[in-house]
């Protein structure tokens, strides 16, 4: 009897292991499920921000766990299709609120980014296999084949999951400022277009719905905008009316041969909150040989919106805003190639990416320029491509370019518009440029930084401009180099380092093409080495 009971607990004792290995294997499957929506199906968004420079709008997607939750009870079928839905608002959500772009231009111009991304076959690769390994795990994730007791067991979970990471939002959000912010309350924003200006401290929480909902509506202040770009011609600050005025074009005051003149908008160039960076990338125009040639003005204007916004505000000056894209050229008759034009200048558009990209194609014709050179052109003529942020024509191969089209044709004045492109976030770090400027710890800058691969890609623009200047022209030339936007790094601390409502300015005029009447003015004008003006009208 006694070696019954010994045999007895023997069995009783081999079989407790079985027991609790077949009880763990029992939940697997719920706590698989549970781990798949809730932290599994961020990872697409993770690479992507890690990749391409999204802003910190949150770890964690807590919609994704409201898909799980209804997965339970829908088909498979229909819960891919809320999955992949939800996977790509997410993107687009990050892709809108980091670069200053509305929902409606994302959404035309995808095509156009994604073949532009072949600069970074990997990458692309990479988000690509996380996208399509996110859509095949959901639809072999088991749902409603579950026990209703593991069910009930996943639908708790995913429940209590989203509402831990809501509260653990509104808690880190109210330390973080201070006072206690709704999750569903408005980022302020002082218009319709600069909805993204400022990104706050990281987040816990993503609702990517939410906000594209709301960029949506916002997008209604954005035609709110374009209308009134349509009727209104209120004029706007632009370092292109500080060149205008002090050359005397337009006022009649410029009685000697005609200046050449080239506007270059540089791409995510900002106001530094340091005035010793801020400094450091306008050295290049304190040579003596430029000073001794060119008036130097340097100031600040305000900005909204994206690149395009940019554009407007440079060459129309007034609040045509996002409009211009969609523009009939009758209503385009004040911006500055269709006034130049009866003097006999000859309007030249240049951007090193495609012309698809926002439809440059199709407005800088509309906008009344004559030649249009875009990457595809621009590689005919044996200038090389920098795989940045996009693919596209070096930016210092585009200045040289420039340099021989003035050099070599002096028959009319010409105005030339240079969108840069290399400088465009997420930027390569370290920066493939062969000589880069320093970056030194005086400067505020750590080699082998965002920070520093974006000064050395602004600086190398500005180097390139300089060089142009001082070299040989066929004509006297006006230089307008201006800040499309504030840089939109992802880490909220860079942000902070740069204005959210102004971009900088330099304008170089020809001692020579000074009018008169703008000697005072010239004198006057802000000196280079000192802190930019904060607005110039």
């Amino acid at each position: 009897m006694g070696s019954l009971n010994v045999r007895a607990k023997g069995l009783v004792g081999s079989m407790l292991p079985r027991s609790w290995a077949t009880r763990v294997a029992g939940n697997v499957s719920w706590l698989c499920f549970v781990a798949f929506y809730c932290i599994l199906c961020n990872v697409p968004y993770w690479i992507c921000a890690h990749e391409f420079g999204f802003s910190p709008l949150g770890w964690f997607c807590v919609m994704y766990a409201l898909v799980g939750l209804l997965a339970l009870f829908l088909p498979r079928a229909a819960t891919l299709v809320l999955l992949l839905f939800l996977t790509g608002a997410d993107m687009i959500c990050g892709a809108c609120m980091t670069y200053y772009v509305p929902v409606r231009e994302c959404l035309q111009n995808m095509r156009v980014a994604i073949e532009s991304s072949a600069a970074h076959p990997l990458r692309s690769l990479l988000v690509l296999s996380s996208f399509l390994l996110i859509a095949a795990t959901a639809f072999l994730m088991p749902n409603k084949e579950l026990p209703k007791k593991q069910r009930q067991l996943a639908a708790a979970c995913l429940v209590a999951f989203g509402l831990v990471t809501l509260c653990g939002d509104v808690a880190s959000t109210h330390q973080a400022s201070g006072h206690p912010r709704s999750l569903f309350e408005e980022a302020p924003h002082s218009d319709g277009l600069s909805f993204s200006s400022k990104i706050p401290a990281p987040r816990l929480a993503r609702l990517p719905v939410i906000r594209l909902t709301r960029l949506w509506s916002w997008n209604a202040s954005l035609s709110a905008y374009e209308e009134k770009g349509r009727t209104a011609r209120s004029p706007v600050p632009s370092a292109t009316a500080v060149a205008m005025k002090a050359s005397g074009i337009f006022s009649g005051e410029n009685h000697g041969e005609l200046p050449d003149i080239v506007v270059t908008m540089v791409e995510s160039w900002g106001v530094a909150q340091d005035s010793s960076l801020q400094k450091a990338m306008v050295e290049p125009y304190l040579e003596p040989e430029l000073l001794a040639k060119y008036q130097v003005f340097q100031g600040s204007v305000p900005f909204y919106g994206a690149t395009v916004a940019g554009e407007a505000r440079e060459l129309c000056g007034n609040e045509i805003g996002y409009y211009l894209i969609r523009a009939p050229a009758s209503d385009l008759n004040s911006c500055l190639p269709d006034r130049l034009a009866p003097l006999g200048y000859h309007r030249i558009a240049v951007h090193g990416m495609s012309g698809l990209m926002f439809d440059r194609l199709i407005w800088y014709r509309t906008l009344g320029f004559q030649e249009l050179w875009f990457q595809e052109e621009l590689k005919k003529q044996g200038l090389p491509n920098c795989a940045s942020a996009f693919l596209g024509t070096c930016d210092a191969d585009v200045a040289a370019w420039i340099g021989r089209r003035l050099e070599e044709d002096t028959s009319r004045p010409k105005l030339i518009h240079w969108m840069t492109l290399n400088s465009h976030l997420p930027v390569p770090v370290p920066s493939y440029l062969p000589n880069p400027a320093p970056c030194t710890a005086d400067i505020g800058l750590q080699p082998h930084s965002a920070l520093c691969s974006w000064y050395q890609l602004v600086e190398n623009v500005h180097r390139s401009v300089a060089q142009l200047a001082s070299g040989p022209l066929g004509r006297p030339t006006i230089f307008v180099v201006v800040g499309d936007h504030a840089p939109p790094f992802a880490d909220p601390s860079l942000r902070e380092r740069f204005s959210q409502s102004d971009v900088p300015y330099i304008v170089l005029v020809p001692r020579s093409e000074i009018a008169p009447s703008k000697l005072v003015l010239a004198h006057n004008a802000p000196n280079p080495t000192s802190q930019p003006d904060r607005r110039t009208p």
